[in-house]
């Protein structure tokens, strides 16, 4: 199964074309590549390469009277303890940069339990 570090090691198209499976449910290849505005030779490397990694699978099918696939997104592993302190939920998760010289973090550090308890 593939994991986050998976998906974090994507190029922006693969990311993208990733992004694209998982919103669409599933997409012909033929879709694929012309939703991204990618040529059919890059849009047909990125789904091997999202293939390869477990991120999805395909399956050759007649689409429009042509052969082409039909790409599935795959599950993705993740690691929850990354969200964790302790048994604390991270407030900041939805946040993309985080501040660690923020009062808001500072605030947050300081109401864990100490390691020490």
């Amino acid at each position: 199964m593939a994991t986050y570090r998976d998906v974090k090691n994507l190029s922006a198209d693969e990311k993208n074309g990733l992004k694209f499976i998982y919103e669409s449910g599933g997409t012909h290849q033929s879709s694929f590549w012309k939703n991204l505005g990618l040529t059919s030779a890059k849009g047909g490397k990125i789904i091997s390469k999202l293939v390869d990694l477990d991120l999805a699978t395909k399956e050759s099918v007649t689409f429009e009277g042509s052969k082409t696939y039909f790409v599935r997104p795959l599950p993705i592993e993740i690691d929850y303890s990354l969200l964790m302190a302790e048994d604390h939920l991270s407030p900041f998760i939805s946040q993309r940069d985080i501040d660690e010289n923020s009062v808001e973090f500072t605030q947050w550090i300081l109401s864990l339990p100490s390691l020490e308890d």
